[in-house]
């Protein structure tokens, strides 16, 4: 679920509205293919009871290193939903989020994240490469009880602009 938030994050800041006049990447809309990078061994900053309830596989997701790929299918309607559930805070985490750098080429946003006594901040930076091309990264910082540092790098392409049934909801 943190992966899928956080690619959410990573592909739709740059088009964030919910910032004081943020210019929108000039992308392609359609379907993106995202490899990302995790740096960060995860599984480290978990209390033992939560690691002894995780299964192999979600323990080696979890401790990183290898990418992982995946598809979505990015159009108007689904990057303003997601947007807007971007923006939305929960009761578990808030998140105040900062442009430092918006154009059409390059977004650069600092966050600040409380979650219950864990308190996280950092940076997501998203370049332009061209219309069908992004890198990404974000680089977090972690404190009070849960330590340690979040380091994720990631490229998206687009592969076309139809989705195909990438990205449509099930009944």
């Amino acid at each position: 679920m943190k992966t899928r938030i956080l690619l959410v994050l990573a592909f739709l800041t740059p088009l964030a509205s919910w910032a004081v006049d943020p210019v929108p990447m000039d992308v392609k809309l359609g379907l993106w293919e995202t490899t990302l990078t995790n740096h960060t061994d995860m599984s480290a900053m978990l209390p033992p009871e939560v690691l002894a309830r995780l299964t192999p596989e979600q323990l080696a997701k979890m401790r990183g290193g290898a990418p992982t790929t995946t598809k979505r299918c990015a159009t108007k309607d689904t990057l303003i939903e997601a947007l807007a559930s971007a923006n939305t805070n929960n009761a578990r985490q808030n998140c105040t989020r900062t442009f430092v750098t918006s154009t059409s080429t390059k977004q650069v946003v600092h966050m600040e994240c409380t979650s219950g006594n864990l308190k996280t901040s950092g940076d997501v930076q998203v370049d332009v490469i061209d219309r069908e091309n992004t890198k990404g990264s974000m680089v977090m910082t972690s404190g009070n009880g849960g330590g340690g540092n979040i380091k994720m790098e990631w490229t998206t392409k687009w592969l076309g602009a139809e989705c195909g049934d990438v990205g449509q909801k099930k009944n």
